[in-house]
């Protein structure tokens, strides 16, 4: 028996009786005729665009998930290896190792062994000169309140600071920074993003995708290391029908990146790649929240979009929210000179269930080098980890190590 519940279906409360005979009925037909076995054309991703049909998609395949790719995506240039050496390592100039992780979500089990969660990935992530991840549980001094998928509407992520310190920590080390810009960030109201930000600030966690004013929505978060300046492009397709408090002075990027009435809306992220070229940043780097819960391939739209900011400029690209990791593509641009990796989704780093695809997510490491004033990505890795659950006295706690492949 699991120690966790195995899919978020299993944890779904529905208190419509209409609703939920209409729900049984219409996974019956599906499995029956296996129409939702390929990703349903034109569904929603944002919950104010979503209508029954797209609910009952969602619902559907968080216990069966979508594995095969939607028509007309181009999966040719999809890393087939866990390791891709783009140039020879350099013996001198500057170097820069950086880690990207998944999303982060407050789990029960992860208080009881702090300083043990990543134990057994410690060098991939925190040995890193870098790290960043996707932080999606705001860090609040309300009570909490536990994650509730069903008709009542969309989950409140949030946590504690002790749950934040312990989802984002290992022996005394943090990481580096946290991507806020999710469609959880309003989930708490002003205070939890006010607190989130100086939980952050507390431990000098750079958050992307926040900004105290809208004015500042077009410029990109620089962080320097090793000698070398990176720039930050983040965004994210929505905040769950949440508009932002009142109260708040913070702006959080927000776009329409995975609209289904209207192509992706990149204005916002080329606006802050230029302001990062413009302030000499050796490297530019764009943070997405975006896709399709629990489908295993990005979307065609999504693929000619971040294709379309690699050309741009983007040299990395990493994104969030499917809950699963979807395949990195190696992408070369237009003009020749530089090879893209796209990560489409890398999977949750830390949540509450146990099916194989929704615990595994992707680890991406990116070695940069800087000889004679010129940057250039020389090799990345992906390792595969996933969480396990593990019975700890009255408690169960959750760990993540790496994958045999």
């Amino acid at each position: 028996m699991s120690l966790l519940p195995i899919t978020p279906f299993e944890t779904l409360r529905v208190s419509n009786p209409v609703l939920k005979g209409i729900m049984v009925v219409v996974m019956k037909v599906a499995d029956m005729f296996g129409f939702w076995k390929v990703p349903r054309k034109g569904a929603a991703s944002d919950l104010p665009e979503m209508g029954l049909l797209d609910n009952l998609y969602w619902v559907y395949k968080s216990q069966n998930l979508v594995s095969l790719p939607e028509s007309g995506l181009d999966t040719s240039a999809f890393m087939d290896s866990t390791h891709v050496q783009l140039a020879p390592d350099a013996t001198d100039g500057s170097k820069l190792t950086i880690s990207f992780a998944g999303d982060i979500l407050r789990t029960h089990r992860a208080e009881p062994v702090k300083n043990e969660i990543y134990g057994s990935i410690e060098d991939l992530l925190f040995d890193a000169d870098l790290s960043i991840a996707n932080y999606e549980s705001p860090v609040t001094t309300q009570p909490l309140v536990d994650e509730v998928i069903g008709d009542a509407g969309p989950p409140t992520e949030c946590a504690s600071e002790v749950h934040f310190e312990a989802l984002t920590s290992h022996k005394g080390k943090f990481i580096d920074v946290l991507n806020v810009a999710n469609n959880h960030i309003f989930d708490m109201g002003a205070e939890g993003v006010k607190t989130t930000l100086a939980a952050l600030a507390k431990r000098n966690i750079t958050p992307l995708g926040i900004f105290d004013d809208p004015s500042q929505q077009t410029t990109a978060k620089t962080v320097e290391k090793n000698g070398i300046k990176l720039g930050f492009a983040s965004c994210t397709f929505g905040t769950n029908g949440h508009p932002p408090p009142d109260d708040t002075p913070h702006s959080v990027n927000i776009a329409k990146l995975t609209s289904k009435h209207a192509a992706p809306d990149l204005a916002l992220l080329k606006a802050q790649i230029s302001h990062a070229k413009d302030a000499g940043c050796d490297l530019v780097v764009a943070v997405l929240h975006w896709g399709h819960e629990f489908e295993l391939f990005p979307r065609r739209a999504q693929q000619l979009a971040a294709q379309e900011l690699a050309d741009f400029g983007a040299d990395i690209i990493v994104c969030h929210h499917p809950h699963v990791a979807q395949p990195i593509e190696l992408y070369r641009t237009k003009s020749g000179d530089r090879t893209v990796p796209i990560a489409y989704s890398l999977g949750s780093l830390l949540w509450g269930f146990a099916h194989e695809k929704i615990a595994s997510s992707t680890i991406l490491q990116v070695d940069v080098q800087k000889t004679n004033g010129k940057t250039a990505i020389s090799s990345f890795t992906a390792t595969p980890v996933r969480w396990h659950a593990e019975k700890r006295g009255d408690t169960v706690a959750q760990r993540v190590t790496r994958v045999n492949v």
